[in-house]
Parts: structure tokens; C-alpha cells; sequence
């Protein structure tokens, strides 16, 4: 009778991934199961050495496991770039490009996608955004600036809609402006000589200034130097009247605009008068009132500083004197 051989074991390499489930989960039962300290010598001598042998092949049976999901990780990857569910490139955005957009998205009121635009549309974008902020922009600068806004928003057509919403609502604006002009009452005017009158347009003016614009403070500092030019007497601190060179009158002080102040008699500091109603900063009034047209002021050498009335001002005086 011949004897009956072990069939020798398949290469590791060689092996189903079942079969190399099966052949670790048999290793790692072998020296899991070690016989208890009472057991027989040659029961205990077997175990060993199968443990022994089954410590030796558990290495190269979990490394060759770990390559063959690695391998199945990296096709499965594959397959997921080949179905478009995975870029095959990631660009990686700086965090200045990325607040630099959350910015602009507040500043113009709308959701931007920067991975719409490309990185030299981006930069583009970012580049034209303070010059078209402050309008010192072009028109074709305008235009390539608002169509990446745009194209980033998946709004086209967005700044145009909104130009016209602005038209039309300044339409309706004036609309109801001349309805309610009509309907306000006539007054017969009865003026003296020296008086000045301030007209609708500088309440209007009020209605629409906007931030630091305009102030009921200004619209005092208008007629008291209305008053002043109209009679020739300054009620500012170290000003007085002077002849133009066009024969127009000339309030000229002494000092930066920040240093004027009209007389404390009449414009008494409220951190040094105790219940003062009131204090008018006449330098910074006189800013806004140059921004808008109600005088014209220069600053000259040796602290020498001119203020004439504006056209908004000489308009007024005009009407009156009609």
C-alpha cells in the first residue's frame, strides 16, 4: 500500500484572496491555541513548533494581504476618475485668493464660485476690483470686470438688471418729488435788506446726503456764512473779509482748516462750556461743505487760508438779490 503524502502548499504569491483569508485566520488560530502548562510534553513540543511556524508565515501572508487592498484602493480610484466623479487635478488656492473673493462677494452682494473662473481670471478680477470700486475704471475695464463678477455669480446680465432697477427707481423718485412740490403751499416773500433764505434745495439736500455728507450742523454753518459774505462781517475766530482779485468778497484766516472756529460767544465748545446746547466743528463743516459745493476753500503758504462762496452758494445769493 503506497503511503499517503501532504500536498505541499501553494505560494503565498500564488493564492485566491480567499484562500490567503483562510491560510492567516488558520495562523493566527495556531498560536492562539497553545495547550494549557498540564498538557503532555510532546503535545505541548507539536504546538510549539506548528506556532513556530505559523509566527514565520503570518508576515508575508499580511503583507502580500495589505498590497492586494492597496492594489484594489488604486483601481477603485481609477474607476472613479474614469466616471468624472473625481478631478484628476486639485489647484490649491491660497487663503488671501479665497478672502479676497468673500470680500468682493459681500462688496457687490453675490455669491461667487472661484472654481467658475480660472487662476488668471481670478487675479483679473481681484486686480480691476478697487480701481471700478473708486470709478476710475474704464469703460472696457468695467465691462471684463463685471463679466467675471458675473460668470463667477452664474448671474449674466446681473450689473445691467441692476442699472436699470436704479434708473427706475430714480424716475419714480423724481416722480414723486414733482407731485409732492405741487402739492405744497405758496409763500409770498417779505425779505429786508442783509436777510438771506434758504431754499428747498438745501432741506433736499439733507434728505440725500448720505455717511458724513451733510449734517444739520452744516445746514447752520450754510446760513451764518451766507449771512457773513452778504454783510461782509466775519463771525470766525481770526478771519476777516478781504477783496478778490474778481472783486468777490474773501473770508482769509489764519491757520489749517482743522483751526477754524467760529467766535466762542456764539459756538461755545460743549466740553468746556457747561449747558452749552450745542458746538459746530467748523473745519470739518467746511470740508463737507467744499465736497458739495457750498464754498470753494485754499490753503496757502504761511498758514494763510482762503474760503469763497461755492456755486451752490452763489446761486442761492443770486436768487435773492433777483
Amino acid at each position: 500500500m503506497a503511503l499517503r503524502t501532504r500536498k505541499p502548499e501553494k505560494p503565498v504569491s500564488e493564492l485566491t484572496t480567499k484562500e490567503l483569508e483562510k491560510r492567516i485566520s488558520g495562523a493566527q488560530k495556531t498560536v492562539e491555541n497553545f495547550p494549557p502548562p498540564d498538557a503532555p510534553a510532546e503535545e505541548r513540543d507539536a504546538a510549539l513548533a506548528r506556532a513556530r511556524a505559523a509566527t514565520s508565515e503570518l508576515p508575508a501572508l499580511r503583507a502580500e494581504m495589505k498590497s492586494r487592498e492597496r492594489l484594489a484602493r488604486h483601481r477603485e480610484l481609477e474607476n472613479q476618475m474614469a466616471r468624472g466623479a473625481i478631478e484628476r487635478t486639485r489647484e490649491v488656492l491660497s487663503p488671501g485668493v479665497i478672502e479676497g473673493f468673500q470680500r468682493l462677494g459681500q462688496d457687490v452682494g453675490l455669491k461667487l464660485d472661484l472654481k467658475a473662473l480660472n487662476s488668471e481670471e481670478r487675479s483679473t478680477v481681484l486686480k480691476l476690483w478697487s480701481p471700478i470700486a473708486a470709478g476710475d475704471g474704464s469703460p472696457e475695464e468695467r465691462a471684463q470686470f463685471e463679466g467675471l463678477v458675473e460668470k463667477a455669480a452664474d448671474r449674466p446680465g446681473v450689473f445691467a438688471q441692476r442699472r436699470e432697477e436704479a434708473s427706475l427707481r430714480k424716475r419714480l423718485a423724481e416722480a414723486k418729488e414733482k407731485a409732492h412740490l405741487v402739492r405744497l403751499p405758496r409763500r409770498t416773500k417779505y425779505e429786508e435788506a442783509g436777510s438771506i433764505t434758504l431754499p428747498r434745495v438745501v432741506f433736499a439736500w439733507l434728505q440725500q446726503a448720505k455717511g458724513n455728507d451733510g449734517s444739520v450742523a452744516d445746514i447752520a454753518t450754510v446760513a451764518v456764512l451766507l449771512s457773513c459774505f452778504e454783510e461782509q462781517r466775519s463771525l470766525v475766530e481770526s478771519a476777516d473779509f478781504e477783496q478778490g482779485e474778481d472783486g468777490e468778497p474773501v473770508l482769509v484766516g489764519r491757520g489749517p482748516l482743522a483751526k477754524w472756529a467760529f467766535t466762542r460767544r456764539i459756538n461755545p465748545h460743549i466740553q468746556y462750556s457747561v449747558g452749552s446746547t450745542g458746538w459746530v466743528d467748523l473745519g470739518a463743516s467746511l470740508k463737507r461743505l467744499a465736497a458739495n459745493g457750498w464754498v470753494d476753500v485754499r490753503e496757502v503758504a504761511r498758514g494763510r487760508t482762503e474760503i469763497k462762496l461755492g456755486p451752490a452758494a452763489r446761486e442761492l445769493l443770486d436768487r435773492d438779490h433777483q
